[in-house]
């Protein structure tokens, strides 16, 4: 029994056939997944001024200033009782009878 010899020329067109294949379906999933460009608006793009406001920084400036000792101390809990999550009470509820 002969065996008959492929022809030299099929296998280079399997692989270009297959080559070409993967092209097309890498560039289509390429297409699909690519993220569309972002555009930012002129008013982000646009450089700041480096001039400062002065009136902004005087309203800053005549604002209240508050001590350490004017300024509750808070602590809170990291875990909190079951009993904890009542209704909280106002400070002078105690029963002392003294107003502010």
């Amino acid at each position: 029994m002969k065996k008959t010899k492929i022809p030299s020329l099929i296998p280079i067109l399997i692989l270009t056939l297959i080559t070409i294949v993967m092209w097309v379906f890498l560039d289509v999933f390429r297409a699909l997944k690519q993220t569309p460009e972002l555009v930012v608006p002129t008013e982000i793009s646009q450089p700041l001024t480096p001039t400062l406001d002065q009136t902004s920084i005087n309203q800053i400036e005549s604002r209240t200033f508050l001590n350490d000792s004017q300024i509750p101390n808070n602590v809170a809990n990291s875990s909190p009782t079951p009993g904890a999550l009542a209704t909280p009470q106002p400070e002078n509820a105690s029963g002392s009878g003294t107003t502010q």
